[in-house]
């Protein structure tokens, strides 16, 4: 095995947590929505291009209204959701910074424009990331082997030195796939314990 000289984390779900419940569920509960229309909602071909900076917040908030039949006026409810429903888990960013003095660090996220914003405000993760690549500025979307590559190219690395963090499992599994040593996510604990193991081999 390949010295690991990089650790790529995800960021929903891995670094940034909701503060109860799932993403699909709590924004079900916050929108007064049945869960499964969310689910749905949030596979559709417009989620995909919010999380590519394809359309922006107001249009896809729209989009999701129009489709629950709710009122515009509950777009202050997704505005707040998506802010404030939302924390940075303090002991990984701590766990980051550490291992970033002997690995380069990456964020690799599916996520639409609007993080940029909110790390310089709630989502601080200052000193914790060598590389931040998000859908929304690469117009790619994981599980796409395309983002992996470009990932790879980026970081000046090969994919076996390379170890990789995601709660979703079809993401672990394509990265896999291309030589990248692959984590899925279950809890703080188990990340971090499995991740040492793979960085002391």
């Amino acid at each position: 095995m390949n010295a690991i000289k990089a650790v790529i984390w995800d960021l929903s779900g891995v670094v940034l947590h909701t503060i109860k419940g799932t993403f699909n569920s709590l924004l079900a509960e916050r929108l007064g929505a049945p869960l499964n229309d969310i689910e749905r909602l949030m596979s559709s071909v417009e989620n995909k291009l919010w999380d590519m900076g394809e359309i922006d917040d107001d249009t896809f908030y729209t989009f999701l209204l129009k489709e629950l039949n709710m009122p515009m006026e509950k777009k202050s409810v997704l505005r707040k959701f998506v802010l404030e429903d939302f924390y940075i888990d303090q002991e990984i960013l701590a766990y980051t910074k550490k291992i970033r003095k002997s690995f380069t660090t990456v964020l690799l996220t599916n996520f639409p424009a609007h993080m940029h914003d909110f790390m310089k405000t709630d989502w601080i993760v200052d000193g914790a990331f060598d590389h931040i690549i998000a859908s929304c500025d690469v117009k790619l979307l994981k599980p796409d082997p395309a983002i992996y590559t470009l990932t790879l190219a980026r970081i000046g690395c090969r994919a076996e030195e390379t170890v990789f963090i995601d709660d979703q499992e079809i993401n672990v599994k394509t990265a896999q796939k291309l030589g990248i040593n692959g984590i899925v996510y279950q809890s703080q604990t188990q990340a971090i314990n499995d991740l040492e193991a793979v960085l002391q081999k």
